[in-house]
């Protein structure tokens, strides 16, 4: 094969990998926004699959580390939500190493991913792993200040670090996470949770079906 004809099958099979990866890129956006619109009906069935195929199509595409943990995240979340419990752990844990190993750290979405995996311990009633996610979480909130920008949410987030501890047999941190939850409270009376966490209850007649 000559130069002219090989630097032409090397640019053709160049043009067909960006196609590929850019077609697999918008593939995932339109699973991802499929999967959030089912989450909004409260169809986690539905949004586990949409969210995985998202995933798969974004891998596929080579898509930035970033966004491989985001859609990674999503999918641990809604497998837990759909009562995959130990699979979604599985993802959760995942997405959070993904997160931590980023050359930029992301604080608040490392946070992010440790409130998820602290609530997912705690709904299966694994209060020592419950309070070690919480513990490390709000340190970050507190470090960072971030606490102004939600308080009552991250009330209710003390207080249930604060019952993962008592669970656990450490009742002095419980009671000092108690002391700072309520002092929010007292010192943000009027407002409420912005951010109001689903849960990993599985109680819902659309979480006892697996679609993936």
């Amino acid at each position: 094969m000559n130069f002219a004809k090989l630097f032409s099958v090397s640019v053709l099979s160049l043009i067909c990998c960006a196609c590929a990866s850019s077609i697999n890129m918008k593939e995932a956006q339109i699973h991802y926004q499929a999967a959030r619109n089912f989450e909004n009906q409260g169809d986690f069935v539905s949004a586990r699959e949409q969210d995985w195929k998202a995933l798969v199509a974004a891998r596929s595409g080579g898509a930035e580390p970033e966004t491989i943990s985001m859609m990674t995240y999503e999918f641990g979340r809604t497998t837990g939500y759909a009562c995959h419990l130990e699979e979604a752990e599985k993802f959760l844990v995942e997405s959070l190493k993904l997160e931590e190993s980023l050359p930029q750290r992301n604080s608040r979405n490392i946070g992010i991913r440790r409130f998820e995996l602290a609530r997912l311990m705690y709904d299966q009633k694994r209060y020592k792993d419950a309070a070690s996610y919480y513990s490390d979480a709000l340190r970050e909130v507190e470090q960072t200040n971030s606490v102004k920008s939600d308080p009552i949410a991250f009330a209710g987030a003390y207080e249930e670090y604060a019952d993962a501890l008592a669970q656990s047999g450490d009742n002095n941190s419980a009671q000092e996470a108690l002391r700072k939850a309520k002092s929010l409270r007292e010192t943000n009376p009027s407002q409420e949770a912005k951010f109001k966490p689903v849960r990993y209850k599985c109680n819902s007649p659309l979480t006892l079906q697996s679609t993936v």
